[in-house]
């Protein structure tokens, strides 16, 4: 594994490590991280596609994980935006180290929503999310409904307000976030239109381009991706990509829980991690 960094479009490091196949299969994959979850957590994941012969990216948004050069307030203007150049540079430095290579992608939650906030789908030939939805909160269980628009509607702007970020740690949610990002990150689950709003204004975004094959997964017991929520992602944002989508159910693999996160955690490399071979073909 190496670790360096890339820089962005706006000239800002990005933090990268590169796991290095021993024998490699002429496959690169790059995974987009979920919000404020740091690259470390796919590290796993990565070192398993590695030894199937990829080579295999992982990467930090700025003002995340390992890509904090720069205090959170500081970027307090940064948002989803800026995460999509972010993603585009990590993307075009990938197909650029290995041109010759076929190149996936691997998202996880906002990382799979995130392929179309820029033009980065020129770089793929393949993709495959997990926990990646239409992030509207009323898809979701009234439960999450209540919580989402109570966090998203007050505690954003209150915390951002006060101190400059938000501190997603206090309410469960990983790492901190600039102004900017909690706030995008607000409309993305409060807009109706969720991550197609972000298309209005001046903004421009890249969904209807995606065309390539697209394997969306949801899992049962999600409480952030419910399988309605995924279902109209293939069906609203990414309708001109050649979709297929799969629902996972724990105990169809002798599991009592899977979540939002446990599909990365090693302890189901063998009972789950196989659905990424086949998709790929490892």
């Amino acid at each position: 594994m190496k670790s360096y960094t890339v820089l962005s479009s706006d000239g800002y490091p990005i933090s990268i490590h590169e796991f290095i196949p021993k024998s490699p299969v002429n496959k690169t994959i790059v995974f987009a991280p979920a919000v404020a979850v740091p690259q470390k957590f796919y590290f796993n994941l990565a070192k398993y596609l590695s030894e199937k012969g990829c080579h295999v990216f992982t990467f930090d948004y700025r003002g995340i994980g390992t890509s904090t050069f720069e205090s959170i307030k500081s970027l307090k203007e940064h948002g989803f935006f800026s995460w999509a150049m972010d993603f585009k540079a990590v993307s075009k430095h990938a197909n650029d180290t290995y041109p010759a290579n076929l190149h996936y992608l691997i998202g996880h939650s906002y990382g799979g929503n995130s392929v179309g906030f820029s033009d980065a789908h020129q770089y793929y030939d393949k993709y495959l999310t997990i926990g990646s939805q239409f992030g509207y909160y009323k898809h979701f269980t009234k439960k999450m409904r209540f919580l989402i628009y109570l966090n998203f509607k007050f505690f954003v702007p209150i915390t951002t307000s006060i101190l400059g970020y938000y501190p997603s740690k206090w309410f469960g949610l990983g790492r901190p976030l600039s102004t900017k990002a909690a706030k995008d990150w607000a409309l993305f689950l409060l807009h109706p239109d969720s991550m197609l709003y972000f298309t209005q204004g001046t903004s421009q975004t890249y969904y209807q381009d995606i065309l390539k094959p697209m394997l969306l997964i949801s899992i049962d017991d999600d409480l952030f991706a419910p399988k309605k929520s995924v279902d109209i992602l293939g069906q609203r944002v990414y309708h001109n990509a050649i979709v297929s989508r799969k629902h996972i159910k724990p105990s169809n693999y002798g599991l009592k829980t899977i979540g939002h996160f446990d599909f990365f955690r090693k302890k189901n490399q063998d009972i789950l991690w196989p659905i990424i071979d086949q998709w790929f073909q490892l």
